[in-house]
């Protein structure tokens, strides 16, 4: 069985940081989004196949808090769990820690099950469903 929580270790990247050495906040998002689709290939659903079929996944809010700055060449730890699914919305919580195993932010992304030509909200798969229940 898939685990509750996905992790996802890598090294940060130059090219990610301000001006400041810093890991640029425009980032984590993308570090959120490595994360939520190595989540759902854990527990075997393709985000792309998902967009074959006609489903995407909008994000509905977004929210971080910084707690420790991240900087160029540090192995770190993105920790990936979902939160809730509540009709159409999915909600994936994020801890990411450094090097050093302090845990550097905390965040949160709410998505939205929506019919990709139309854009409305739907409701997810009973496959998606059944397999989000497997692991909770």
């Amino acid at each position: 069985m898939a685990s509750k929580i996905y992790e996802l270790q890598f090294k940060t990247r130059y090219a990610e940081t301000d001006q400041m050495g810093y890991i640029h906040h425009s980032i984590y998002a993308q570090y959120y989004e490595m994360g939520r689709i190595g989540w759902m290939n854990q527990i075997g659903i393709s985000y792309k196949q998902m967009e074959k079929d006609g489903i995407i996944l909008p994000v509905y809010t977004l929210s971080t808090k910084y707690l420790i700055p991240l900087t160029f060449d540090e192995l770190i730890t993105v920790k990936t769990y979902v939160k809730y699914l509540k009709g159409v919305r999915l909600a994936f919580g994020y801890e990411i820690f450094n090097e050093a195993g302090e845990k550097a932010t905390e965040g949160e992304v709410v998505l939205i099950f929506a019919h990709a030509s139309t854009g409305k909200p739907m409701k997810p798969s009973k496959e998606f469903v059944d397999k989000l229940l497997a692991v909770s």
